[in-house]
């Protein structure tokens, strides 16, 4: 097994998480405790190669061309992505080489069955690897038909953006025992919280790191599922309802987090947040609504900023999926898909299936639109977001947490600028530009992470 080399590829499926996938592969977005790349290493204990997209190949990836991985004469695992519950990649392992999985592709949009697996030798992976490469999964599978064995999968792909929504709870069930197997982790039944006004709801189903800070008065509600606590700071007056997962480093201020709610490491929350996803590195400080969204990383979110995720018809909400267009969710509730280094200023509401993509400065607006194009900055007018300015700002806040900017994942906000420009047409591109407002609104942007600094953020 330690000659074993998993590799994780992405396929035509991953453009339908634009734009939460246009500054980092469809694996890395979390759904339940972990993500994709993060599951497979807990599980198997090996750290899996990623084949992606051009642009993200140096920062995320395993480079452009990955030819290091046929130099070996151990087959190669490969496993779609898009796949979230990955238990049966143990019989891939042991299966002979030239087997190939294949699942049903979850929805007619996307066509006939999927390439969900394969555990291949070298010289089979060469003939598929330029299809890869470009993201051809349906090609790939229609050449390892002609060289392998197929095997028909009941599993879950990840197809768009509300699955990782609706599937957020059950992957975080799921999710637990690969958490609390290792050390430094206890339940509140083993360990019950010393203090008095630390309420807990079946505690057998609560599970904290040791280096995680709780402060009374707290409520942990684990009835309707797990909730799992690593080395965070829950402040007092918060309630926690399960399932639900709290990651290392992050602030919960006071805040109510209610069931199917993941919050990545290192953030700061506050207000209410129901069945929402937050990437990791962000902030929603204030008082506010969050609820059935999803946040990227380094995005902030100002006081009062709310979203919707409920028609008052209580029809099922549409989303525009690039390539596609609108696409009925079929889902009752769903709320906002912020993508990464998006900022939103005070009192910004955003209706349901709203999509910010990214690099985005919306302020001074009371409705934002339903769906922004990346790089865009302004309220009332729309303009485009200089991308030094952008770059500038983002490297302040991220150094806010002790984080820098590689050059690798500059020239992917670069790259990523350039691919969308033509979505920013119709916008006012520089003519009249208010230069001494940028100035204000990059500002503005660098003060919300030191307010949250300062307040004990």
């Amino acid at each position: 097994m330690t000659d074993e080399t998993i590799v994780l590829f992405e396929d035509e499926g991953c453009r339908t998480f634009l734009p939460l996938t246009h500054t980092r592969p469809v694996c890395d977005l979390r759904c339940g405790i972990f993500t994709l790349r993060e599951r497979v290493r807990m599980l198997t204990g090996m750290t899996p190669a990623v084949i992606c997209r051009s642009h993200l190949a140096q920062a995320y990836g395993v480079g452009r061309w990955p030819l290091t991985l046929l130099s070996r004469s151990a087959p190669l695992t490969f496993v779609n992505a898009r796949a979230l519950d990955v238990g049966w990649i143990f019989d891939l392992l042991d299966e002979p080489a030239g087997t190939v999985y294949l699942t049903d592709a979850g929805h007619a949009l996307l066509g006939g069955p999927v390439l969900l697996g394969a555990r291949l030798t070298p010289w089979m992976a060469s003939a598929v690897l330029p299809y890869l490469l470009e993201q051809r999964g349906a090609a790939a599978l229609a050449e390892l038909r002609r060289i392998g064995r197929l095997v028909e999968i009941e599993t879950r792909l990840l197809t768009f953006p509300w699955d990782l929504i609706a599937l957020n709870g059950e992957q975080i069930v799921r999710d637990v025992p690969l958490v609390v197997r290792q050390d430094g982790w206890i339940s509140a039944a083993d360990q019950p919280p010393a203090h008095p006004s630390i309420v807990v709801s079946n505690p057998a189903h609560i599970f904290i790191h040791r280096e995680a800070r709780l402060e009374p008065p707290l409520a942990l509600d684990a009835r309707d599922g797990p909730i799992v606590i690593d080395a965070a700071r829950i402040e007092p007056f918060s309630f926690i309802q399960g399932p639900a997962w709290i990651g290392p480093g992050s602030l919960i201020a006071s805040a109510r987090i209610r069931g199917e709610t993941s919050i990545g490491p290192v953030c700061r929350i506050g207000g209410e947040v129901e069945a929402s996803v937050v990437q990791g590195y962000s902030n929603k400080h204030h008082d506010g609504f969050l609820g059935h969204s999803y946040l990227g990383e380094w995005v902030n979110i100002g006081a009062m900023t709310t979203n919707s995720d409920l028609k008052n018809t209580y029809g099922t909400i549409r989303m525009v999926i690039e390539g596609f267009g609108q696409i009925d969710s079929g889902i009752l509730k769903l709320g906002c898909f912020l993508a990464d280094h998006v900022k939103l200023g005070i009192g910004v509401h955003l209706n349901g299936g709203a999509v910010i993509g990214t690099g985005s400065n919306i302020f001074g607006v009371h409705f934002a639109p339903k769906t922004i194009p990346p790089f865009t900055w302004g309220g009332e007018v729309f303009r485009e977001y200089r991308i030094q300015s952008m770059i500038d700002v983002a490297r302040k806040v991220m150094a806010r947490r002790k984080v820098s900017m590689s050059a690798e994942q500059e020239e992917v906000l670069r790259a990523v600028f350039a691919m969308t420009r033509g979505d920013r047409i119709g916008l006012d591109g520089g003519s009249g530009r208010d230069e001494a407002a940028l100035r204000r609104a990059e500002a503005e942007a660098v003060r919300a992470f030191d307010l949250v600094e300062a307040s004990g953020g």
